[in-house]
């Protein structure tokens, strides 16, 4: 299961990181290393200093000078080379541990990225079936779980097994008997011990993952919708299902402190019995040698020392790669799942823009999101260029469909779109779009000034701020703006006391006009503004219409007296198409929007 995931992983998002972890090993083998020859040194270095004449045969393959050297200059020569490795080698362990960090973290963006590219680029169908929370705790919470938790102990686990298989070597070699014995006490008192957690540590891995996300839901949902719960005066009730949620989410993690925390007691505890059995052994091995025996003892305190903390990495780890296994197999899921591996983006190179001199043609489009449900249904309509046209209809007419069907974000399964007699298709749509200009029922206000907000996406340095004052001026938001200090540089308020839902429309409708597009697409985007603004700025869109094609879908009937022409969608059917008066005569339940709206048509 373990291998199973780490290769996909590895597959689907480490392609590019295949060689560095290829380096990565071959940098454990090589800490592996220094840390056996600075161990193996202790011996020698013990001998000379305890007893000079018994070292001789160990520094016979030395070169002539040092044997030449006395014995204390011999003993502490061997002591220095051994000092230096050690030091050479921690200093080895700190760079290992940097390069570490930044492989980690360089990789968990690499991964968001990789994940964000999805998001923008992927056809707009497929993005649309996942939902924003789902997208945040992929992007903010999942992949950081993955790198920093499921990928950084197994690195860790390999990095301090190759470790405690060269110090363990070392044991082995010198104290063959000794070694065996301490090396199969140490390996099953491991392995009762992981067996005695692995349940728990299932239960906790399998549980840990949904409550992490669910934790990360129930938040942005109050956060997202909390004036809606204050209205509602449900305060209690997701009150309690945070704090539920909340208790649920705290023992899960305090369990999983718990399993960490008890780990260096138990390696410790391993570790010293560990050490009285090697020494016993070769206590009974070494009696009247005491050159040998101090020696011997040293180099297993040494080898302890060092086979303590690695041990206890291991330990961790493996008491850790269940709990965050469930993290990386979600993640796999997700790539599998939404097909990440097979999407082409939408937009790969910049693209110039179609000619829209005389209109836009529907011929029989039919769209669905399921295959099995018809949401649009043998549309037919043209769009002649300068038109004023609304889309109206009950909820779940497919008005919004339509709309997205028109930009080219929702492909259709059968019929034609087509402009000026050129068939639209996913290789040119994008050409196409840059007619457009899209205003939604809700638009988001950046964190910067009013000039940046309406030239969004324009350097600062090439801002036409005569052109930003006239565009705020004609959306009625010029008196807002001016009242701030710095004007057009200033930055807007965000929030209940900052720009209304009516004036932060205003603001994403400057925005869309800024790039002067020919088409303008108002999707309800006039919905959250007052009726005398909404007059105005319906008056605005007829003089635009001169020059400009203005479709508006909208639930309130006001802002499409102006149209020229009227489409009227129910069940993803057209049921006509004609002016306000015409459909206002000729259907009741037409009629009876107009009454809802409280309209009266003009006749």
């Amino acid at each position: 299961m373990y291998r199973e995931t780490f290769i996909k992983l590895i597959k689907y998002f480490g392609k590019s990181q295949r060689i560095r972890l290829v380096l990565f090993f071959l940098l454990a083998v090589i800490a592996g290393f220094l840390e056996f020859i600075g161990i193996a040194l202790i011996y020698p270095f013990v001998v000379l200093i305890v007893n000079p004449d018994a070292g001789s045969a160990y520094i016979s393959y030395l070169p002539q000078f040092i044997q030449n050297l006395s014995p204390i200059m011999l003993a502490l020569t061997v002591g220095l080379v051994a000092m230096s490795i050690f030091v050479l080698k921690n200093l080895y362990m700190i760079f290992y541990m940097f390069v570490q960090s930044r492989f980690l973290q360089r990789w968990t963006q690499t991964v968001n990225n990789m994940l964000m590219d999805f998001f923008l680029y992927a056809p707009y169908k497929s993005v649309q079936q996942i939902s924003d929370a789902d997208k945040f705790y992929a992007v903010n919470t999942l992949v950081a779980q993955v790198t920093n938790g499921f990928v950084m102990r197994v690195l860790v686990l390999c990095t301090n097994a190759i470790i405690v298989l060269f110090v363990a070597g070392l044991i082995l070699y010198k104290f063959f008997a000794a070694g065996v014995v301490t090396c199969l006490f140490i390996a099953l008192s491991v392995m009762f011990q992981n067996k005695v957690f692995r349940k728990k540590v299932e239960d906790l891995s399998e549980k840990l993952a949904p409550v992490t996300k669910s934790m990360i839901e129930v938040t942005h949902l109050v956060i997202k919708c909390i004036k809606d719960v204050k209205i509602l005066g449900v305060e209690k009730v997701f009150y309690d299902r945070y704090r539920d949620c909340g208790k649920r989410y705290t023992d899960l993690n305090a369990d999983q402190i718990f399993l960490n925390s008890i780990s260096p007691y138990i390696v410790e505890t391993l570790i010293v019995m560990s050490l009285i059995i090697l020494a016993a052994i070769i206590s009974v091995g070494s009696m009247g040698q005491k050159e040998v025996l101090v020696a011997s003892f040293a180099v297993i305190v040494a080898s302890i020392f060092r086979i303590a903390p690695a041990l206890n990495r291991i330990q961790t780890s493996i008491i850790n790669l269940p709990a965050t296994l469930n993290f990386a197999q979600e993640l796999v899921n997700f790539y599998e799942k939404y097909q990440i591996e097979y999407f082409d983006k939408a937009v790969k190179k910049s693209c110039g823009i179609m000619p829209f001199e005389r209109c836009i043609c529907f011929n029989n489009v039919d769209f669905s999101y399921d295959t099995k449900v018809k949401v649009l249904n043998n549309i037919s309509f043209e769009i002649n260029k300068g038109d004023f046209v609304g889309i109206i209809g009950l909820s779940g007419a497919g008005k919004s469909t339509l709309a997205d069907v028109l930009t080219g974000l929702l492909p259709i399964d059968s019929g034609e779109i087509s402009v000026d007699g050129v068939t639209l298709s996913e290789s040119n749509f994008a050409e196409f779009r840059k007619n457009i200009g899209y205003v939604p029922q809700k638009s988001e206000v950046l964190e910067c000034s009013f000039r940046e907000n309406v030239a969004w996406g324009i350097e600062p340095d090439k801002i036409d701020d005569e052109l930003v004052i006239k565009l705020l001026k004609d959306v009625c938001l010029w008196d807002v703006v001016s009242s701030y200090d710095g004007g057009i540089n200033a930055v807007p308020i965000i929030g209940e006391s900052g720009l209304s839902g009516g004036q932060k429309q205003r603001l994403a409708i400057a925005r869309v006009l800024y790039r002067n597009p020919a088409i303008l697409l108002f999707d309800e985007a006039t919905s959250a503004l007052d009726v005398k603004t909404e007059h105005e700025i319906t008056n605005m869109l007829q003089t635009l219409g001169h020059d400009r094609t203005v479709i508006a879908i909208a639930h309130r009937l006001s802002t499409l007296q102006s149209c020229n022409k009227l489409i009227y969608l129910k069940d993803g059917r057209i049921v006509d198409i004609g002016t306000f008066s015409e459909l206002s005569d000729k259907y009741a339940d037409f009629a009876e929007l107009v009454r809802l709206s409280s309209i009266e048509s003009d006749d």
